[in-house]
């Protein structure tokens, strides 16, 4: 199955800004946060950059919702599903 992600912030100098990626079915959120860390060379699993997955400092969004209204990273991805990654933003 392929799933979207699309990222913004300064989690885009490490993990880019848009992909498309190839998961086996019934892959979480969670599993996905790790294959990106991994891809990037991040060795903290449960991590992207200094945010912790699930955590209340990192905003993810499947097809528009919050993962903590959902599974949280316990959220299975389906075929075509949106991920957004959103981390806090600085400025004013």
């Amino acid at each position: 199955m392929k799933v979207s992600i699309r990222i913004f912030g300064n989690l885009v100098t490490i993990l880019g800004r848009k992909q498309v990626i190839e998961l086996d079915e019934g892959t979480t959120v969670g599993t996905l946060s790790n294959r990106l860390a991994e891809s990037a060379g991040l060795r903290r699993q449960g991590y992207l950059g200094n945010y912790k997955v699930g955590g209340d400092d990192l905003a993810i969004l499947v097809n528009g919702r919050n993962i903590h209204l959902l599974d949280g990273v316990e959220t299975v991805l389906k075929d075509g599903d949106e991920v957004v990654i959103l981390p806090p933003t600085a400025g004013g």
